[in-house]
C-alpha cells in the first residue's frame, strides 16, 4: 500500500487602545469568518485501510493492523507535512466497501477498472509483489510447462483465492476459469493440503510465511514461476479526499527519489526479513 501545529499568543482587549484595539477587533470578526485552516498548520487525518487477514502484508484488526504494507506506508509519508496516516486493518470485503464510499481515503492494491472509478491513482508503486502457484509435493502440476498464459491446460484443475479478492476475479474470469471462495488465503493452504483443491496462485512473501506456519514446507511446492507478471500496487486515494492531489504527489516524489538511491529495496528487505523472523521465534 504512499507537521506541526502553530499556537498564537492571545492579546488581552484591556492593554489595547486606539487603532490597536481597532484591529483587534477586526482580526476577531476575520477569524470568525474565515475557515480555522487558513491559521492552523494542523494535518488532516488520511486514513489507509488494509487487508486484516493477509499475513505477513497486512494483518491485524483497526489500528492494530501490522505488516509489510502498512510499515512501508508509514515509513513512506513520515516527515510529510500534508497529511496524518491513520491505518486501519478490516476484512477485505468490508475494507472494500468502505473505501467505495469514500468513509476510508485510501488503499493499496490492484489497480482494478472498478477501483478507479471512485479513486485516483499513483504513478509510483507502492510495492510489487511475485504471485507464484503453490501445488501439493509431487503433483502433476509441478510441470510449468502446463502455465500458458491463459492456464488452457489448468482449467479442469481446482483453484482457490480469497473473498472480495478484485484481481481473482478479473484473472480467473478473462480465463474463464471457476475457483472456490475461502475467508482467508489460510484456509485455500488448508485445503490444498487437505486435497480439496489442486492449486493456489498468490504473493510469495504470503505463501512463504503461511506454509512454515502451518508447517507444511515438505508437503506442499511452491513453483519458481511469476504468474500474470507479478503485482503492482500503486497507492489509490478517494475522489471524496480533498487533498487528493497533493498526497498523490507527496507519495510519488518520495518513492521516485527511494528508488533513485535504492532505498525502496533496502526497506523491503528489511521488512520482509522482520516478518519472517516472527514467524521463526
Amino acid at each position: 500500500m504512499f507537521f506541526g501545529l502553530s499556537t498564537n499568543s492571545i492579546l488581552r482587549p484591556q492593554y489595547l487602545t486606539g487603532a490597536t484595539l481597532g484591529a483587534f477587533v477586526f482580526g476577531i470578526a476575520t477569524s470568525v469568518l474565515l475557515p480555522s485552516n487558513v491559521y492552523s498548520q494542523e494535518k488532516s487525518k488520511f486514513s489507509i485501510v488494509y487487508a486484516a487477514d493477509w499475513p505477513p502484508i497486512s494483518y491485524g484488526v483497526g489500528g492494530e493492523v501490522d505488516g509489510i504494507l502498512p510499515r512501508l506506508m508509514g515509513k513512506i509519508f513520515t516527515g510529510n507535512n500534508i497529511v496524518e496516516v491513520v491505518h486501519h486493518g478490516l476484512p477485505w470485503e468490508r475494507a472494500q466497501h468502505l473505501f467505495r464510499q469514500g468513509k476510508v481515503d485510501a488503499m493499496v492494491a490492484t489497480p482494478t477498472t472498478k477501483r478507479l472509478s471512485h479513486s485516483a491513482r499513483s504513478a509510483e508503486i507502492a510495492i510489487q509483489i511475485p504471485f507464484q502457484p503453490i501445488v501439493r509435493q509431487g503433483s502433476e502440476l509441478a510441470d510449468i510447462s502446463l502455465f500458458d498464459e491463459d492456464l488452457s491446460a489448468l482449467k479442469h484443475y481446482r483453484f482457490c483465492d480469497v473473498l472480495g479478492n478484485g484481481w481473482a476475479k478479473e484473472f480467473y474470469g478473462k480465463r474463464d476459469i471457476k475457483y472456490s471462495v475461502a475467508p482467508t488465503i489460510e484456509h485455500c493452504i488448508q485445503q490444498l493440503n487437505l486435497n480439496r483443491v489442486d492449486i493456489v496462485i498468490h504473493a510469495l512473501p504470503v505463501l512463504e510465511v503461511i506454509r512454515a506456519k502451518l508447517d507444511l514446507e515438505i508437503e506442499l511446492e511452491i513453483l519458481d514461476l511469476t504468474v500474470d507478471g507479478g503485482h503492482r500496487f500503486p497507492l489509490m486515494v478517494s475522489n471524496k479526499f480533498e487533498d487528493q492531489k497533493r498526497v498523490l504527489d507527496s507519495f510519488d516524489t518520495k518513492v521516485t527519489d527511494w528508488q533513485r538511491t535504492n532505498r525502496l529495496n533496502e526497506i523491503m528487505e528489511e521488512l520482509v526479513n522482520m516478518e519472517k523472523q516472527k514467524v521463526g521465534s
